[in-house]
Formats: C-alpha cells, sequence, structure tokens
C-alpha cells in the first residue's frame, strides 16, 4: 500500500472513530416509558387573571372553582424533589413509574417540584418528555431549578432554555421573564416567580415564592460580582431577596393587608445548617446523631421530625438574606431538596417558621425512610396541614398545622 493510501486509511479510520464517539456522547437518551398510558385528572382548578370577578386579591391565583364559585373544599399540593430523571433507563422509568402511582391516587390540584427534576447528558429529549408527561395530568405544576439542570453547558440544556420551554406549557405556572428589582437590578436566577392560592372568600390564603438557588457559578464575571475566587454553588443573592421583599409587600397591600406565604427552593438556607452540630464520622446514608448548636437552643430552634443521613450541602457563602427577609415578614416554612438522603424538618419558635426536607422521588439512592412525597392541604377558610407519605403511599408523618 503507497503511503497516499496508508494515510487516507489513516485519516478514514480517524473520521469513523470520531463520528461513533460523536454519536456516543450527543445522543439524545429518551425516557423509557410510555407516556400515552398517562390519564388526566379531572380537577376544578382554574388560573384566575388579577380582573376576574371571583379574584378580590389583586394577583393572578389558583382557585378551586365549582358552579361559578370558589370551591370551600381543601386546596391539595402534592410536593416532590430530586426525581434526577436521567439516561440511565431503568431508574428514571422506576421513578416515573412512582411519580404516575402519586399523582393519579392523590389527585393534587398542585404538583410543587423542588428542582433536580432532570439530570444526565443530552437531556433535550428530555426536557420536552417531562413537560408533555406532566401535562398529561392536565394538573398545574410549579417547579424550581436544582443544580443539575444545566450543570455541564455543553452537553445540556441551558437552566433558562429549560425554564423558556417549561412556561410555555399552559399548565406550567413558572416564568421565564427576567425580574427586575425596584431600582432596575436585574435578579439573579432562572425561573424566580409566586404561585398563589385563593380561598373561598377571594383572597389568596398561601403564595408560595419560587426561587432559583440551584445554579452553580461558571464564568469569571459571576464569581467577581459575588466576590468569591473558586468554584461554588449559587446561593441567593441581595437582588432576589429585594425582589421578593417588593412583591411580597405588593402582593400583601393588594390581598386585604395579609398574606400567608412560603418558599421552595432547591438547596438548604444556610441558616438551617448553622443550627446543627454534625459528628465528625458521617457514613452515607446511616442515620446522623446530630444535635443543636447552643446558639440554636438559644434561638428557639426544635426537631419536629426526620433524620440526617448525610450532611447538609448549602451553599458556603450568600450576599442576600433570605432567611431573615421571611422571617421578618412573617413567611410560615421554607421547602427545599438537594440532600438526598436527608428527611429532617426544624421549627424555629421565636421566629415561628419550619424549614423542611421535601422527600425523595428518585428511585436510585434506595433509602426508603427518605423517599416518598409530601402533601400540604390549604383549608378554604385558611390554615393548612402539612403531611410526610412513604414511597408505597402510607403516611409517614404530620410534620406541621396551623
Amino acid at each position: 500500500m503507497s503511503k497516499a493510501k496508508l494515510a487516507a486509511v489513516i485519516v478514514l479510520g480517524v473520521l469513523i472513530v470520531a463520528i461513533v464517539v460523536c454519536a456516543i456522547v450527543f445522543y439524545q437518551v429518551p425516557f423509557d416509558y410510555d407516556l400515552s398510558d398517562i390519564r388526566p385528572i379531572k380537577g376544578d382548578v382554574v388560573l384566575l387573571s388579577a380582573g376576574d370577578p371571583l379574584n378580590k386579591s389583586g394577583s393572578p391565583a389558583l382557585a378551586k372553582v365549582k358552579d361559578g364559585v370558589i370551591s370551600d373544599e381543601d386546596f391539595r399540593i402534592l410536593f416532590m424533589t430530586d426525581n434526577h430523571l436521567c439516561e440511565r433507563k431503568d431508574p428514571t422509568r422506576e421513578t416515573i413509574e412512582r411519580m404516575v402511582e402519586w399523582i393519579s391516587s392523590e389527585k393534587p390540584d398542585l404538583i410543587i417540584l423542588g428542582g433536580d427534576t432532570l439530570n444526565g447528558l443530552n437531556d433535550r429529549v428530555r426536557v420536552e418528555q417531562f413537560r408533555t408527561l406532566m401535562d398529561k395530568f392536565e394538573v398545574y405544576w410549579a417547579p424550581v431549578l436544582g443544580n443539575h439542570e444545566g450543570d455541564r453547558p455543553a452537553l445540556m440544556t441551558h437552566r433558562d432554555e429549560v425554564v423558556r420551554y417549561w412556561s410555555e406549557s399552559q399548565w406550567c405556572l413558572m416564568e421565564s421573564d427576567t425580574k427586575v428589582t425596584a431600582d432596575g437590578r436585574t435578579v439573579d436566577g432562572y425561573g424566580n416567580y409566586v404561585v398563589s392560592i385563593l380561598g373561598s372568600d377571594g383572597y389568596i390564603k398561601d403564595a408560595f415564592f419560587m426561587l432559583d438557588n440551584g445554579s452553580k457559578l461558571m464564568e469569571k464575571e459571576e464569581y467577581e460580582k459575588w466576590g468569591v475566587t473558586k468554584k461554588a454553588d449559587t446561593a441567593i443573592s441581595a437582588a432576589q431577596v429585594d425582589w421578593y421583599k417588593e412583591t411580597y409587600s405588593a402582593m400583601k397591600a393588594k390581598n386585604g393587608g395579609t398574606l400567608t406565604h412560603m418558599c421552595v427552593i432547591h438547596k438548604p438556607l444556610q441558616d438551617f445548617a448553622a443550627a446543627i452540630s454534625l459528628p465528625g464520622e458521617i457514613e452515607y446514608g446511616e442515620v446522623l446523631d446530630w444535635s443543636f448548636t447552643d446558639q440554636a437552643i438559644a434561638d428557639g430552634w426544635k426537631h419536629v421530625d426526620g433524620d440526617l443521613r448525610d450532611k447538609i450541602h448549602c451553599p458556603p457563602y450568600t450576599d442576600g438574606d433570605l432567611y431573615g427577609a421571611l422571617t421578618e415578614n412573617g413567611a410560615e416554612a421554607v421547602f427545599f431538596g438537594h440532600d438526598h438522603v436527608n428527611d429532617l424538618t426544624l421549627y424555629n419558635e421565636q421566629k415561628d417558621i419550619y424549614l423542611t426536607y421535601i422527600r425523595l422521588a428518585t428511585v436510585k439512592e434506595n433509602t426508603p425512610d427518605a423517599e416518598g412525597y409530601n402533601i400540604l392541604s390549604l383549608h378554604a377558610g385558611g390554615g393548612y396541614v402539612y403531611r410526610a407519605y412513604l414511597a408505597n403511599g402510607s403516611l409517614d408523618a404530620l410534620l406541621f398545622s396551623k
């Protein structure tokens, strides 16, 4: 074989190998689940505009409407987090199966997702499939993003594209617009928005501030903005806190001067971790013998229910005091995920606020005691009950109520 032919063969071989590698790396792996099997849930929930005659709150809000009036039935919200629907077909299919079972059996009026819904390489097809999956139920759904959505930019759908695509669904309440504070600052994160639920009197009985604290800092200018010198997880920013305070104040004024509200994020607040002293040795998945710090005891922290089976992975820094703003405004609870095998709920009796892990949805951890979902039942006349359920649908704990 001549040198020219040999060179051509080598070049061809390299090209074939490159094509095969690219095909493997960039192949879109869809769900191994027949979405056509999902049946809609017949509900009575509608999204009322701020100007609707039934809506006295001055803000867009969900309501359970029957025979032309807002029902006095409980409004049931199903919470899930860390579904981790990825390119691994078996655990993803099994997780979807349990999701479908939970939603179909509980028949919620709203579904809240606490982040890390998707992860894994080349997820565009799964971003689209997940929207189709959720829309099949014909139930409103409200997600926040976790740290795994878009965490590998070259091989994953960017976070803003996930938000944009999901928010175009008629059933998804997530908003894709960039929020701005009163003084013109851009609010950090993707998908910051509010979900409001009306009571039978037409006023908001509970509002949920959905804030993005899941992304990772990836660009140099972001490091400089946050004043850090190495890669670290994003925390809630000062602009996000100010937007929350401004939005809360405006909604409260329009809602008759009161606004019961809660907050949903992906990663635990630093204030949650600061209240807890962990043992020196940690074996992942095993129940930890933790205790409150002396300061936490003095500050009024109480253990409500659940366990730690790993350390608390909250961002290592922050430039926005979300916890302080929430407690100043009388927020009732903060819900989060991220730490798969933890299901702890704490209560601060001085601030009258609960900080609570949402139960884990994915099957991948094989930790039955931490897996499952939560149900928050809002009473039409005010008040609520929040419960935790195991993956098999059995009640595990009544966490808090009002």
